[in-house]
């Protein structure tokens, strides 16, 4: 692993805090648009500031206007907003439908945690959300690709890992470094399943927690309750 690839301190920090079981495998899912709704609440909470999100692709620049603007906000403009909603409405994030129902389901069997790319000053309130969700799983606020901490988990378990994300970005940095991990691009937001391309590098290409289900039994080689 060269210097540009290797994991920053802090998310090092947060991995080797996992209590990570060796030979048991490993469900790392994604949050936003995975666990929970984040464009449906972020285009409600935009237009109680008078701003109109109108996502036509799977990107966060262009899509902000101010009322009665044609002209949308700057990229850091939008950014700021989009730091906004973490500080004020992550406490208020809803669960898809089935992921908590699933996810017990399936913690007997497999040991699960959340890889998320929440603002650093969003994690605590991110990990109070999912609790209260019935999602109490241990929680790596990570930057950048999910790539490199993916090839780390499956080092230290020896054991399948399955990873679960919206964003093909994601997908294609576990595919480059964690060719062994199993991807599911999961589409499950019915206001982002329309927009988000297709994913080349995914194994499975999935809309509803319930098929999730299924194909983690299938490539674990596990039983239905």
């Amino acid at each position: 692993m060269t210097d540009k690839e290797a994991i920053i301190p802090r998310v090092m920090e947060q991995l080797e805090r996992l209590p990570l079981v060796p030979g048991k495998p490993l469900l790392a899912v994604d949050a936003d648009e995975v666990l929970v709704n984040l464009a449906a609440h972020l285009k409600r909470f935009l237009r109680d500031h008078g701003i109109d999100m109108r996502l036509t692709e799977y990107r966060l620049d262009g899509t902000m206007f101010p009322d009665g603007s044609e002209h949308p906000l700057s990229f850091d403009e939008s950014l700021g907003w989009l730091d906004r909603f973490f500080e004020t409405e992550v406490l208020h994030q809803e669960a898809l439908p089935k992921a908590a129902e699933v996810l017990k389901r399936l913690s007997s069997e497999v040991q699960i945690m959340v890889l998320t790319n929440v603002p650093k000053h969003g994690r605590e309130k991110r990990v109070e959300n999912l609790k209260g969700l019935a999602i109490p799983y241990p929680l790596v606020e990570n930057e950048g690709g999910k790539g490199l901490p993916l090839a780390w988990m499956k080092d230290k378990i020896q054991a399948p890992v399955i990873f679960i994300d919206d964003s093909p970005s994601q997908i294609r940095s576990a595919a480059k470094h964690a060719p062994d991990v199993t991807r599911i691009h999961f589409a499950g937001a019915e206001l982002v399943e329309r927009i988000i391309p297709k994913c080349e590098e995914a194994n499975y290409r999935l809309t509803h927690w319930l098929d999730c289900e299924t194909v983690i039994r299938q490539v674990l080689d596990l039983s239905h309750p």
